[in-house]
Parts: C-alpha cells; sequence; structure tokens
C-alpha cells in the first residue's frame, strides 16, 4: 500500500514538475513584455566601416551636418574628437489625426541623438523621445512627456481618457519611429559612401 502511495506521489510530482519547465518561458516572456512597457522609446544602429577613428569621426561629423543637422530644430550640443562622441537634439512636428485633444496635442516630439565612432565602427543612439503639446491653447496644452515601448507613455496624462492617450501614443511613436529610422538610415548612407573608393 505504501509502495503504491510512494508510485502515485512520484508520478504526481514529475507532472508538476515537467508542467512548471512547461510554463516557465511563458511566465519569462511575460515578464519582459511587462518591463518592456515601461521601457523609453529608443533606437540604435551599428555601422561597420573599414575606417580609422579620427578619419571616422570627420565623416560623421560631416554626415550629421547633411542629416540630423537638417532636422527642424537640430543642434548640436557636444563635439569630442578625442572620445569619438556627437551628440545633439532635433524635433519632429506632430498633428494628431485624432478630433479629440488634437489642437491641445499639437507640438514636437524633441529626441536625443548620440553618434559614438570608433575605428572600423560607428553607432548611433536615439532616445529621450518626449512629447510636448501647444502651451498656447485654452487649455494650455496636453503633453504626453516620454514615449515608452508599451502602449502608456511614461508619466500620467491628464485631460484625456486612457482609450484616447494609447491611441495617440501609439501614433506618436508611429511618426517618431519612421521619422528618426529614415534619418538614421540618411547617416548611414552617407557614412557608407564616404567609404567607398
Amino acid at each position: 500500500m505504501h509502495e503504491g502511495l510512494a508510485a502515485n506521489f512520484h508520478a504526481v510530482r514529475h507532472r508538476c514538475i515537467h508542467l512548471l519547465l512547461l510554463l516557465m518561458p511563458f511566465a519569462a516572456s511575460s515578464q519582459d513584455m511587462a518591463m518592456d512597457s515601461t521601457t523609453a522609446l529608443g533606437f540604435s544602429r551599428a555601422l561597420s566601416i573599414p575606417m580609422n577613428a579620427v578619419r571616422m569621426y570627420d565623416r560623421a561629423m560631416e554626415a550629421w551636418t547633411w542629416t540630423f543637422g537638417k532636422e527642424p530644430g537640430a543642434t548640436l550640443k557636444r563635439h569630442d574628437r578625442d572620445q569619438g562622441v556627437i551628440e545633439g537634439t532635433a524635433r519632429i512636428p506632430f498633428r494628431s489625426s485624432m478630433l479629440t485633444g488634437r489642437e491641445e496635442t499639437m507640438g514636437i516630439l524633441q529626441y536625443r541623438i548620440t553618434i559614438h565612432v570608433r575605428a572600423g565602427e560607428c553607432r548611433t543612439v536615439v532616445s529621450e523621445v518626449v512629447h510636448t503639446g501647444n502651451r498656447s491653447t485654452a487649455r494650455g496644452g496636453i503633453h504626453l512627456g516620454t514615449l515608452t515601448r508599451g502602449q502608456m507613455p511614461a508619466g500620467r496624462v491628464g485631460g484625456l481618457g486612457r482609450g484616447n492617450v494609447v491611441r495617440l501614443h501609439g501614433e506618436m511613436k508611429t511618426t517618431a519611429t519612421e521619422r528618426i529610422n529614415t534619418v538614421i538610415q540618411a547617416f548611414e548612407s552617407r557614412m557608407r559612401a564616404y567609404a567607398e573608393p
């Protein structure tokens, strides 16, 4: 009798362990998604080019001038040849297609650009994508603040219901992603062109 109970216990325990092992990837995936939902929206691309660090930096400065430097409100904040770093900001004009809060949310999506160069590699990082609404409206504007990878922005948004905030945030992410990727691609195309013999 004891042997039968022991056998049943081992069989049940084996099934429970097997079930836990099957569920672990789903739990980890859900946790990653939950963590990812509050992560700030950002972009990072690396480009390999056969150039020494000094030449890479000089070409990156030229490429900046003709790409990120042409964007609205572009400002070069730091350029350090010894460290191989170029930093600046730019913005994207934004106007929602939504009827609710369109005038109040009309404004800009500002972002930070950091370019790291070293021998053979140029890395472009775009971060801190922040929405500022139209301050000149009667309500003073509606600002979504820092955009995230999830459905909602990082901070609380007053003046709009959750459904409208989710839709507006999605619209802003699409606008930012399309424009920023276009400028990064233009920057990389220039860098590749400089490397051609």
